[in-house]
């Protein structure tokens, strides 16, 4: 991105956050991934852990696009490639751009656009509740600790662009159970699985890779349901969602979404995904009806 395309992309986030609209954005992604939502939607996981990751969250960017783009119509959404991008030195992180890492201790972001101290105020967070841990129970509450957190970890935290490649090769979208364990074992028929970083290969060290290595990369509000709070999250999600498109374009002759009927709680082809209610998988697997990524 030019300096111009960042202050411009700066600009439209920080109206977006003034206007309301980026702590609606968040409070959307916190509650349909709550315990208390998932109950009452009928036991549909739509946003994690389920074929539906990669439809729900193109429409998650649509809309967060088209909120950017109301401000300023020349904006569009950056993607982060870090399998490339890896270095917390990096222009991502400048005080121009996405500002730098927490500080010790609490871990709060001082630096750049979205410090608390340049006005950037968390209006949505997490806390646990009960028995749950943070990351799991999806309450948002006003909370008493209203600044961006980061946490960055070694560059070697982050996937790589051999990861990447042997996942994009795996010829099948998704397979049952339609979860966490989907693609866990040989013939590892689960791409969005493997995405999404809850499967992997036996010649790699650990599970949370891909997109998930890039929410523990960052760390702090990244790792967390609230994650959305962090405007690197939007940079994240959209080289996910590239990568889907990549998929695509490399596998065109065998289904881009599964399961094709709705199974238990996991959305089929058809079923409008909560909480909109207005798209359904098969509307959203065209990306170019929408945009088109220039590399």
């Amino acid at each position: 991105m030019t300096a111009q395309e960042r202050r411009r992309f700066v600009h439209a986030v920080l109206e977006t956050k003034r206007r309301g609209l980026y702590d609606a954005m968040v409070a959307v992604h916190v509650m349909v991934n709550s315990h208390d939502y998932i109950h009452r939607d009928h036991g549909r996981r739509t946003a994690h852990l389920t074929p539906s990751l990669l439809p729900w969250h193109r429409q998650f960017l649509l809309y967060f696009e088209q909120a950017l783009r109301a401000v300023d119509p020349g904006v569009t959404l950056p993607y982060w490639d870090w399998t490339s991008d890896r270095d917390p030195r990096s222009p991502l992180w400048a005080d121009d751009f996405l500002g730098g890492d927490g500080r010790p201790g609490d871990r709060q972001v001082t630096t750049g656009p979205f410090a608390r101290r340049n006005g950037w105020r968390l209006g949505v967070n997490i806390r646990p509740t009960g028995h749950d841990v943070a990351w799991a129970n999806g309450y948002y509450t006003q909370d008493d600790r209203d600044f961006l957190t980061r946490a960055l970890r070694p560059p070697g935290t982050l996937s790589t662009a051999r990861q990447l490649d042997a996942t994009l090769a795996l010829p099948v979208y998704d397979c049952p159970p339609w979860n966490h364990e989907s693609g866990a074992e040989a013939p590892y028929r689960s791409f969005r699985n493997h995405l999404e970083g809850y499967a992997k290969f036996p010649w790699e060290r650990d599970w949370g890779k891909l997109h998930g290595s890039a929410h523990v990369f960052v760390g702090g509000h990244m790792e967390f349901l609230a994650s959305p709070n962090d405007p690197v999250f939007y940079l994240h999600h959209c080289f996910v969602d590239k990568i889907w498109a990549d998929w695509q374009r490399r596998h065109p002759d065998v289904p881009h979404y599964l399961p094709l009927e709705p199974a238990g709680g996991v959305p089929g082809l058809h079923t409008p995904l909560a909480p909109w209610h207005t798209m359904t998988p098969a509307d959203l697997l065209d990306h170019t009806r929408f945009y088109h990524y220039d590399t």
